[in-house]
């Protein structure tokens, strides 16, 4: 090609490249490259904000590039006040809904090529073996390049407390001192990802799913005395691989179709996140960081998201449902605040574990 004709190439893209742009930038452009930048979209989520701050400064984010999607609470005036966080804001008539996937990917392609990155939700804490006892990202990602692994799995946990889930509010201290309590590993398992979704998003094979969501407001049998639950123990168990290959993917493959009638008539929570991984400029998220658009080489490590979704009780989330910016028109939230009976009482069951340390964590980690 003629020089002139890759000058005018070049341009042409350069002005495709701006005219895609979906976000505006709100603070001044960050010095230097960061060691460990953090990735996250908030809206109106300044209770918990500075709780997330702490976790991800704990455990080695030294930068935080976050999107506020018009936040109406404090979350701006706060976020603009800290050293470490380089805000952007939408353009006008982009939505979450529509452009999430989008906004993270422009972020990411941006700053972070070629970097380890962390993508975490705001109320989503990334725990890890022996996080406890220091053991920082840094120290993870070392760990994970020495496997030859390019992106950790982690399942993400509903956390909560034994009171009512629609009397769940946290005002202050430790999230974890708040909501210690989950559903233990006897309650998730692992689905092969359909053939559909996995020739866009080949990475994850597998997803998880089940936990308190699952069990309170779309509830499956998983006792082992059904023929769906001793499937699912059988041949889903949540420890398993979640890149499975070979005889073991047939099997997930089998147990799929044994399942499919559950997974038409149940709306089935997928709790798989990648939120640790060495992102390549083009990459993109399903949506939610559940799934990448690249074949991606899993850790045989794993972690676990604690997820805060229920710490603002039923306000929290009747707001996320009228504002109908998630899924399907936040259809989930919509069911589950209209289930009152089961937000009137506590989500503790005998399956319940509290979290302590990492090795709380069981199956989810080994």
């Amino acid at each position: 090609m003629h020089p002139d004709s890759v000058r005018v190439h070049s341009f042409i893209l350069r002005v495709l490249h701006k005219l895609s742009e979906l976000l505006s930038l709100l603070t001044g452009h960050p010095r230097g490259r960061a060691l460990l930048p953090c990735i996250v979209l908030a809206h109106n989520e300044g209770t918990i904000l500075p709780e997330f701050l702490r976790h991800y400064r704990d455990i080695g984010v030294d930068r935080f590039f976050i999107v506020d999607d018009r936040s109406t609470d404090h979350s701006l005036e706060y976020l603009s006040e800290q050293p470490d966080v380089t805000i952007y804001a939408p353009v006008e008539g982009s939505t979450y809904r529509r452009d999430k996937r989008i906004w993270r990917a422009e972020v990411l392609d941006r700053h972070c090529d070629g970097a380890w990155v962390v993508v975490p939700d705001v109320d989503e804490h990334l725990h890890y073996h022996d996080i406890e006892q220091g053991r920082d990202l840094l120290a993870v990602i070392a760990s994970l390049e020495d496997e030859g692994a390019e992106a950790l799995h982690a399942v993400m946990l509903d956390m909560y407390d034994d009171r009512p889930l629609q009397d769940h509010r946290f005002a202050d201290g430790r999230l974890i001192d708040s909501f210690p309590l989950f559903d233990g590993p006897d309650h998730y398992f692992r689905l092969a990802v359909s053939w559909r979704t996995r020739r866009k998003f080949p990475t994850p094979a597998c997803f998880a799913f089940g936990g308190m969501r699952q069990r309170l407001f779309e509830q499956i049998a998983v006792s082992r005395d059904t023929r769906q639950g001793r499937l699912l123990h059988k041949y889903c168990d949540i420890g398993g691989d979640f890149s499975p290959e070979g005889f073991a993917l047939l099997k997930l493959r089998w147990a799929h179709l044994r399942l499919r009638q559950m997974l038409h008539t149940n709306l089935i929570y997928n709790c798989s996140k990648i939120p640790l991984l060495k992102w390549r400029e083009g990459m993109r998220f399903q949506g939610g960081a559940h799934a990448i658009s690249q074949p991606l080489r899993l850790s045989q490590q794993r972690a676990a998201l604690l997820h805060f979704k229920f710490s603002a009780g039923a306000d929290g989330l009747r707001y996320i449902a009228q504002r109908g910016q998630h899924a399907s028109g936040s259809r989930s939230y919509h069911r589950m605040i209209d289930q009152t009976r089961v937000m009137a009482r506590s989500p503790v069951f005998e399956g319940t574990l509290r979290y302590q340390t990492s090795a709380s964590l069981g199956r989810f980690l080994n």
